[in-house]
């Protein structure tokens, strides 16, 4: 698909006036999609599970962080390259903090700056709120290089102080290379086929991984293939459930620093039934 591209201020209210950068859930239209924006690393489209839309990312970082936020049971929307309109407010911060607003190249236009992440979170008390995350690699934001970019942070963080709207940086050293590997995994099983989403069969797979907690020393997979057995469904399918458990936070264990290999030694675990799940969700 052919990307946009932005040489006039007409360009940008027709964008505007299409939709994009509007909407909510299923219905949001990221202002900035892979083909709009010249590559200088790698990008990804991947049509989401959380949110059920393709979503749009400029980095690997970006899908990183977009991992974790599928993961997240108080995430409920995630809006990303969200943009700061309308544009002339950022244009009046840069003005007042005396930093030169950012321009669209080989144009005079004034470039309609974005937040890579728009998020809506449930609180504690079940209320709901939006919070904005900016997503920059560490090196980024060291050195004489980054000058530039933590200027036009800093019109980011005022825009959205504006707003009432709570702001910050993510890097790469907010989550570990582990989880990031152990969710790209256990995403792949985010979503079972219908065949499989048996709440019987759930309740009765988690008994019998309990019952193998004595056997530390066995394998994932050789503890998968005697549930496999015990339940006389083929090994794939319980790898599957296994798998799409974990994802739904019915087995609990250490993915930050533990990595999940079907060869490796069954980790460390605590299973949360279902009924206890539910309670646990009620409550927070």
């Amino acid at each position: 698909m052919r990307g946009r591209r932005f040489s006039s201020k007409q360009d940008i209210e027709r964008h505007i006036a299409n939709g994009f950068g509007a909407g909510a859930g299923v219905g949001y239209m990221p202002w900035l999609r892979v083909q709009d924006v010249p590559s200088t690393g790698r990008s990804w489209k991947i049509q989401g599970v959380k949110i059920e839309r393709m979503h749009h990312l400029l980095s690997d970082l970006e899908r990183a962080y977009l991992l974790v936020l599928e993961f997240s049971e108080n995430v409920v929307d995630i809006r990303e390259q969200y943009p700061l309109l309308p544009f002339e407010s950022p244009q009046a911060i840069a003005r007042a903090i005396g930093v030169r607003y950012p321009r669209y190249m080989k144009t005079n236009v004034p470039l309609v700056m974005t937040t890579d992440f728009l998020l809506t979170v449930k609180q504690p008390n079940g209320d709901f709120k939006s919070v904005a995350r900016t997503i920059k690699y560490q090196k980024d934001l060291l050195g004489e290089d980054a000058l530039r970019t933590l200027q036009k942070l800093e019109v980011e963080r005022r825009f959205w102080m504006s707003q009432g709207v709570d702001w910050s940086i993510v890097t790469e050293e907010d989550f570990t290379p582990d989880l990031i590997k152990n969710l790209g995994l256990l995403r792949r099983y985010a979503q079972l086929p219908r065949a499989l989403m048996n709440s019987s069969l759930h309740s009765e797979f988690l008994e019998l991984l309990e019952s193998s907690k004595p056997y530390a020393w066995a394998t994932m997979s050789e503890c998968l293939r005697k549930i496999s057995k015990r339940l006389s469904i083929p090994y794939a399918e319980a790898r599957d459930i296994f798998f799409n458990l974990i994802w739904r936070k019915f087995i609990r264990l250490d993915l930050c620093n533990v990595p999940l290999h079907l060869t490796s030694p069954l980790p460390d675990f605590h299973i949360v039934y279902p009924s206890e799940l539910s309670s646990l969700r009620e409550r927070s």
